[in-house]
């Protein structure tokens, strides 16, 4: 392979015991594998995560659930972004459960669950300040009615998210928890009873805010690697890739596309099979007008990008290595090699975008090794090689390249 995506998926379930210590026994933990599982792989995340019996999966489209369905997985599923109106009946079917958060939702619940003859269990969304999806609190009267007089819905959870739970110096987060118990304290008034799951909190609520835990949290990106509010949590993911060819070059070379990049004195440069066609950001180029935009790792060192990432190709400073590099030498370009980091998040920075987008991109790259490492290779000092040990993509049909 000239670059393949790694998925470490001991990693991914220390995270998640990671995030067990957090909230304790007594709290339900619902992973988000939508969006491929940020781009790790749903189904085989789901299937890894599965062993550990997580109350609830979250998953932003129906169609996600269906194929979460299709290949087995049994997991009560939550619907975050909601059903269309032809949904409606194969959710309740198969036992998908949607984020409601209009009366015109509502009724379709109603009508699925009268012709099944069976309630139909929902999580009502509220609104508390994100401004996205969610009942606003002029609708909280008809609301209320709606579940109080309905005998074909059944209120299952109460649910809302945080718009900046993340940000250090933000106090939102406290005046959404306080809309949000508000509601709560409504609910239990009308109804008598509280749903047994609420929740509000993601990654950054479930790690920064105790008291948004409620009886169930609903992790993201902290599952799939550390940020900057969660640094102990381990990467899962990888980007590798194969050095090419070797050469030396005068000074005065032009190296890629547009000849950004003057070679200013003799270098050697190593050409990996890595590009934008492989999700590796184009924003990584760098010329001689800035300093190098990012690094990769070859032999453990750190080495500088040089002239534009091209669609499945980058050219690679490798003059300062103590030993120089050979074709087919390993490159990483995310994750750790003999005990160096790079992280979503630096490469985030140097993009300038967000941790979550380098996950999806790179994890677009059709080529994914899944492999179960017991150490930490994140925080230990040993080289992450252990990969030759694990599966590759070509066990797991769904996932290998088409």
């Amino acid at each position: 392979m000239h670059n393949w995506v790694e998925i470490n998926l001991g990693a991914l379930k220390r995270n998640y015991q990671r995030i067990r210590s957090i909230v304790g026994p007594d709290v339900s933990i619902a992973p988000v594998v939508k969006a491929e599982a940020y781009g790790h792989g749903m189904i085989m995340v789901a299937k890894a995560l599965a062993r550990l019996k997580p109350k609830w999966f979250a998953v932003s489209k129906f169609s996600e659930a269906i194929r979460l369905r299709d290949a087995g997985i049994t997991t009560p599923i939550l619907v975050l972004s909601g059903l269309l109106p032809e949904e409606y009946d194969e959710a309740l079917a198969r036992s998908i459960v949607p984020a409601v958060y209009t009366m015109e939702q509502l009724s379709l619940c109603e009508a699925a669950g009268k012709k099944r003859r069976m309630p139909f269990p929902i999580h009502v969304k509220i609104d508390t300040g994100m401004g996205r999806l969610g009942f606003r609190e002029e609708f909280f009267p008809e609301l209320l009615s709606k579940l109080k007089n309905s005998g074909w819905i059944s209120l299952n959870g109460v649910m809302s998210h945080f718009a900046d739970a993340d940000d250090e110096e933000s106090s939102f987060p406290l005046v959404q928890l306080a809309r949000f118990r508000d509601f709560l304290n409504l609910l239990k008034n009308s109804l008598n009873h509280s749903p047994p799951f609420i929740h509000i909190a993601n990654s950054a609520g479930t790690v920064r805010y105790r008291e948004s835990h409620f009886t169930m949290v609903r992790p993201g990106l902290v599952l799939y690697g550390p940020t900057s509010f969660a640094k102990d949590f381990e990467p899962v993911m990888s980007l590798k890739a194969r050095i090419l060819q070797v050469k030396a070059v005068p000074p005065g070379t032009p190296i890629g596309y547009g000849r950004t990049f003057i070679a200013p004195e003799s270098m050697l440069i190593a050409t990996v099979s890595v590009g934008y066609g492989d999700g590796y950001p184009r924003a990584l180029s760098s010329s001689n007008a800035a300093t190098h935009r990012t690094e990769v790792l070859i032999h453990g060192k750190r080495c500088p990008v040089v002239g534009r990432v091209s669609m499945n190709l980058i050219t690679v400073d490798v003059s300062r290595l103590s030993e120089p590099p050979s074709e087919g030498d390993e490159v990483v370009l995310l994750g750790a090699q003999k005990g160096s980091i790079i992280s979503a998040d630096e490469l985030a920075s140097n993009a300038g975008t967000i941790s979550y987008e380098i996950y999806c991109r790179i994890g677009s790259n059709p080529v994914k090794r899944y492999i179960e490492v017991e150490e930490d290779l994140f925080h230990s000092e040993a080289p992450s090689s252990c990969h030759s040990e694990g599966r590759s993509a070509e066990d797991f049909p769904e996932e290998s390249p088409r």
